[in-house]
């Protein structure tokens, strides 16, 4: 073992991705011209794949990549964006600040005090001075790059200087100008949040201005080939699968990594059988929490149990008698609360995973059994 290398019985696997790679470079090889936003259920593995790219392609060419995962920041005001962006420690007061001292946004913007004050009044704008330092690196023979993952987490946040701009909005209408108007950055916007990002798909200018791509789970082949090579892929030593344990993990999960991470966890002491079991009832007592006592939540769900897959369009909820605002917002929180996914692109949902869809099934299984017993007694 290497010096100082932390040493584990099981690594985070990455597996294939090489079209998604692909995808990533070819966006980078071209002139900026549009804004990519990446969209996938949670846990597809958009994360680790932006951070593979991240790690690749500053290797491979002259580019200054910054990578933001808003996931990480906890953004409250318009200071908090300030102080995440331009790296600015807001704990200590301005008294104790050198005026010769300066700050950095992604780590290579640096701005003095005095455009720090102008920027915090209101006076000076954030986005003009990201353009001016886009405009120094693109004379230097430098590609700016730069990746947000997560970007809905500053949705909430306004500019308070006068007319309570949205934020989100402004940095929209900025990565629209770096990039099909001026060209001078590559922009990569990666989200969960399939209501967030069908805001920005049927905005007429954005949608002009942006590519969309979707991170899915893995394919069934490259699950099995992880899976039939756990010491090469996760590095476990301490046990191997059968092609049937495998078979069991794909029909349980799919190609959901970071659950099929987690199973291979509690395989070191569990059987496969009762990992499986015990995961399959977690996630229906996820389902069972969700829906509670709430009848309309429950009937929404049967519907997506008998379907799998809700259209827009689709006409059979209408027989629930739901208001169809009520229903949008019914819709709208289990997004929200990840137990549907909502594709913005082709405006479905269904549920967040495969392991979400075994979770709704038992939860009706189990209701049919407790009527039946109920039944039975009352007849006896």
């Amino acid at each position: 073992m290497k010096k100082n290398k932390l040493d584990y019985n099981q690594y985070v696997a990455f597996i294939n991705r090489e079209t998604e790679l692909k995808e990533l470079r070819n966006f980078v090889n071209k002139e900026p011209c549009e804004i990519l936003f990446i969209h996938g259920p949670k846990s597809s593995g958009k994360t680790t794949l932006l951070y593979k790219f991240f790690e690749q392609i500053e290797k491979e060419q002259k580019l200054d990549v910054k990578f933001l995962n808003l996931r990480e920041k906890l953004i409250g005001n318009y200071k908090d964006f300030i102080r995440i962006f331009f790296g600015i420690d807001y704990s200590r007061s301005k008294e104790d600040v050198k005026e010769k001292r300066q700050y950095n946004l992604f780590n290579f913007f640096k701005l003095s005090v005095e455009v720090l004050k102008g920027m915090e009044s209101g006076e000076l704008d954030p986005f003009e001075i990201m353009k001016r330092e886009f405009i120094k690196l693109t004379g230097k023979g430098i590609k700016p790059v730069i990746i947000i993952d997560e970007l809905q987490a500053i949705d909430h946040i306004y500019i308070s200087n006068g007319n309570e701009r949205q934020v989100i909005i402004e940095l929209f209408n900025f990565f629209v100008a770096m990039t099909k108007e001026s060209h001078l950055a590559h922009i990569i916007v990666a989200s969960s949040d399939g209501y967030f990002l069908n805001t920005v798909y049927t905005d007429s200018r954005l949608k002009q201005t942006s590519e969309f791509y979707k991170v899915d789970f893995l394919p069934k082949e490259d699950v099995m080939e992880w899976l039939m090579n756990l010491g090469k892929y996760s590095k476990i030593k301490d046990y191997t699968l059968t092609r049937e344990d495998a078979e069991k993990i794909w029909d349980t999960v799919g190609g959901s990594m970071w659950e099929i991470q987690n199973i291979l966890g509690h395989l070191f002491n569990k059987s496969i059988d009762d990992v499986l079991t015990l995961h399959k009832k977690k996630i229906k007592g996820i389902i069972a929490h969700y829906i509670m006592f709430d009848k309309k939540r429950r009937d929404v769900l049967r519907v997506i149990n008998e379907q799998e897959v809700l259209r827009e369009e689709d006409t059979s909820l209408e027989t629930l008698g739901i208001e169809l605002q009520e229903l949008k917002e019914l819709l709208k929180d289990m997004v929200r609360n990840n137990i549907l996914y909502f594709d913005p692109i082709e405006a479905v949902y269904y549920p967040q995973a495969r392991s979400y869809q075994w979770g709704i099934r038992l939860y009706f299984e189990s209701s049919v059994k407790k009527k039946k017993k109920t039944k039975k007694r009352s007849n006896s």
